[in-house]
């Protein structure tokens, strides 16, 4: 992790400081059974998958909370590899992230390609190997493959549920290993 203060004077004010944070952690970030649940469409999974091309994503105040928290400890970049970033610009997330009570930055997205929730693991595998990325954490709620393999610092969520602090505990562990 580097930490960088830079002073910036401003006309006739005292000067003010800003402090950058850069690290090497990534966190690959699943929205839906992440930072919400079924429970906040109040429909069945089977019927948000359904639907889903007549929906728009909901953040919940609970999961961005701890979202938040993580950030806030870890500093780590964070690449959306949720089914939304084919659907909206990334400006248009960011805002509603922020929106929602998000304190941090998405720095990017996975590649899209091959069957969304069946390939996600090549799809970050891909992000991985062509960003030199080596330090990191998927979470996410769906299986990342078809084999149901478990993968390296996957933090799975439940999608009834979300993101909880029990999650974070396992983020914990593998961070300050």
């Amino acid at each position: 992790m580097v930490i960088q203060i830079c002073r910036q004077q401003d006309n006739n004010k005292m000067p003010k400081y800003k402090i950058n944070i850069t690290t090497n952690k990534y966190l690959f970030l699943d929205i839906d059974g992440v930072l919400n649940s079924f429970d906040d469409y109040k429909v069945s999974g089977k019927e948000f998958l359904e639907n889903i091309e007549n929906t728009t994503f909901i953040l919940s105040d609970r999961q961005i909370s701890l979202l938040n928290d993580i950030v806030k400890k870890y500093h780590p970049k964070i690449i959306l590899s949720s089914y939304w970033r084919n659907r909206y610009p990334l400006k248009e997330i960011q805002r509603k992230f922020e929106t929602a009570g998000f304190k941090g930055k998405i720095s990017g997205i996975t590649p899209s390609f091959g069957k969304e929730h069946e390939e996600r693991w090549q799809q970050i595998k891909h992000y991985i190997d062509d960003n030199d990325v080596s330090d990191f954490i998927i979470l996410d709620d769906s299986p990342l493959d078809r084999k149901k393999t478990k993968f390296p610092n996957w933090v799975r969520t439940n999608s009834y549920h979300g993101l909880d602090k029990k999650h974070l505990k396992e983020i914990e562990k593998i961070w300050e290993k």
